[in-house]
């Protein structure tokens, strides 16, 4: 049983990398199976199909982005921490080879996307926005923020600059990340 944890978690990884480098219709099971060296029957045993694998990888993502940030995705309490707990995940993302998200990779293929899919999609960007905005919400309440407009509105601004973030880093090297971070405390008007 742990050999089959064990392969299940390389196939996501290796699967995971090779759809950030890629983008969905860029890899084959084969492109999986080969540096693995393992059969593709392997893969077909954990995931039946390329979309059950999907599927896979944006809960594996949703696991991974919760566990790097639990203990800042709690409601309440301060919000620069919880703020600063999305930068450091972003940083780490990067800094692991991980240069754009699941939610970039899947946008190129967006519209020819199985249902399912797009709802796991969707899903993750629901809970990562709805997250942000009750950070913004919480922050603005305790004077710990200023910005203009909805905190909604604001949260999906700077989801977007991250992402562009994550891509342009790719072309600019990391500190593009941090220039980025801080352009946006500054716009929520954290001056420490």
């Amino acid at each position: 049983m742990i050999e089959t944890i064990a392969t299940r978690d390389q196939i996501i990884s290796k699967a995971f990398d090779l759809m950030l480098q890629r983008g969905l219709n860029g890899f084959s099971y084969r492109d999986i199976s080969e540096p693995l060296g393992i059969r593709n029957a392997a893969i077909h045993y954990h995931f039946p199909s390329k979309m059950d694998l999907i599927c896979a990888l944006i809960e594996e993502n949703h696991q991974v982005l919760y566990k790097n940030t639990a203990e800042y995705m709690a409601y309440g309490g301060r919000a620069p921490p919880q703020l600063e707990g999305l930068f450091a995940f972003t940083l780490k993302q990067y800094k692991i080879g991980r240069p754009i998200c699941m939610v970039g990779a899947l946008s190129i293929d967006y519209a020819e996307l199985p249902d399912e899919i797009k709802r796991a999609n969707d899903q993750f960007m629901k809970d990562t926005s709805d997250w942000l905005t009750r950070v913004l919400e919480t922050g603005r309440e305790q004077k710990e923020f200023t910005f203009q407009g909805e905190p909604r509105i604001k949260a999906m601004s700077i989801l977007a600059t991250i992402q562009g973030a994550r891509q342009l880093a790719r072309i600019y090297g990391m500190t593009i990340l941090e220039t980025l971070f801080g352009q946006i405390r500054l716009d929520l008007g954290i001056t420490s």
